[in-house]
């Protein structure tokens, strides 16, 4: 037990003496000291030697998981709001129906542009379905050019019967005329025809513009995943610059961390990443699976991504969850073990105090494992230091130890 009561700090003790130094000179100021080492003693506590123990080596980093997609969906074309068919936690597959909008006026426009194309195909003289024609195929451009071609061998026939003085220089002319008209007309049938298909092919494209319309009426999820929030409801005129509801896909889940520049290169794709959460002690594997091609420039540290399958129904991990990694490097490296009983934890922070040299020496230390009764610690310890495993709470750094 300790010899008298701490009632003072090392500082405060160190304080005091300086004081007591400057005012009455050197034998009181040593006499303080010594009673501040008294107030500082403590009676040797239980002990434990740390041990030498090999385990996986590991960067320890930590992170904030994500999810392995987020979509803040948005609707194709504007509209009225009518329904919104799922609420904040629904779990949504690939394609299901999210929101339904007004569709009156889209449904005009399809029964509109189904009109259109029957027009179309009236013209064209093809069926529904059928596909159009060549434009020389058509019937009017086949009549003209059929009355073309025969214009053309009338006008061959009297040039030759002008030439032999049968016909005059007007029948010749009325005869160059009809053929002249003729060709003309051909031009503007096939011209006409082009037109109609041209037609044909916009009255299609309007047809299929309205119908996805009518379609994208209904907003559907983009992929497999959870409704994060609900943005809008009924009653609500939205664009497409409108958020209807954040969709999330939370299996896997992702979580991202910096690796300090001095050990960039012990990491690649691939490693198994050993992640844990406040909420459980209930340990996730993850694989690395993105390594970024530069080092951030003002924190000089390495982004690198690991994914963590999220299937386990039991224990489901959420996005923006703080998380801690290890990054498994593939090797083994020498640590020290301890009694869980040499471990003092307060807001966080883990301590050990060391037996050395008749002090003590309270340590800061790093915890790679905890197991029922032994600590595995990777900075902080050293194999073979003794540590205290008692009356952890009465320890100070610099205690002198007596007995």
């Amino acid at each position: 037990m300790i010899s008298r009561t701490r009632t003072s700090s090392p500082s405060f003790v160190v304080a005091l003496v300086l004081g007591l130094s400057g005012c009455h000179g050197g034998a009181p100021a040593t006499a303080a000291v010594q009673a501040a080492d008294e107030q500082l003693t403590t009676t040797a506590p239980a002990s434990a030697t740390a041990e030498a123990r090999d385990v996986p080596a590991a960067i320890e980093v930590s992170g904030t998981l994500l999810a392995d997609e987020e979509s803040h969906v948005s609707p194709i074309v504007a509209g009225r709001v009518v329904e919104v068919l799922v609420e904040r936690g629904a779990v949504v597959a690939e394609g299901d129906p999210l929101v339904r909008l007004r569709d009156t006026d889209y449904r005009l426009q399809l029964a509109a542009a189904h009109s259109q194309l029957d027009q179309a195909r009236a013209r064209l003289g093809i069926a529904d379905g059928a596909a159009p024609p060549a434009p020389d195929a058509t019937a009017e451009v086949r009549s003209a050019q059929a009355q073309m071609e025969l214009n053309d061998s009338a006008l061959e026939r009297a040039e030759g019967l002008a030439q032999r003085g049968v016909f005059t220089q007007s029948q010749l002319d009325e005869a160059r005329a009809r053929a002249t008209s003729s060709r003309e007309a051909y031009a503007t049938a096939l011209q006409n025809a082009r037109a109609s298909i041209a037609a044909l092919s916009s009255a299609q494209t309007t047809l299929r513009q309205a119908s996805t319309a009518v379609g994208e009426s209904i907003v559907r999820a983009p992929f497999a995943g959870e409704i994060a929030t609900r943005d809008v409801s009924p009653g609500e005129f939205v664009t497409s610059a409108s958020r209807l509801v954040t969709l999330v896909r939370t299996d896997p889940v992702r979580i991202e961390v910096q690796i300090p520049q001095e050990r960039i290169f012990e990491v690649h794709e691939g490693l198994e990443v050993e992640v844990h959460v406040d909420a459980t002690e209930h340990p996730f594997t993850g694989t690395v699976r993105y390594i970024s091609a530069s080092v951030d420039a003002t924190s000089r540290g390495l982004i690198v991504e690991a994914v963590v399958p999220n299937s386990d129904p039991q224990y489901r991990l959420r996005p923006g969850m703080f998380a801690r990694a290890r990054i498994l490097l593939g090797r083994t490296e020498s640590m020290a073990a301890v009694p869980a009983s040499a471990v003092l934890t307060q807001a966080g922070v883990s301590r050990v105090f060391i037996l050395r040299d008749g002090r003590v020496v309270e340590s800061v230390v790093s915890i790679a494992a905890r197991e029922t009764d032994r600590v595995t610690i990777s900075r902080g310890v050293s194999p073979g230091d003794v540590v205290a495993t008692e009356r952890l709470e009465e320890l100070a750094d610099g205690m002198r130890i007596s007995g």
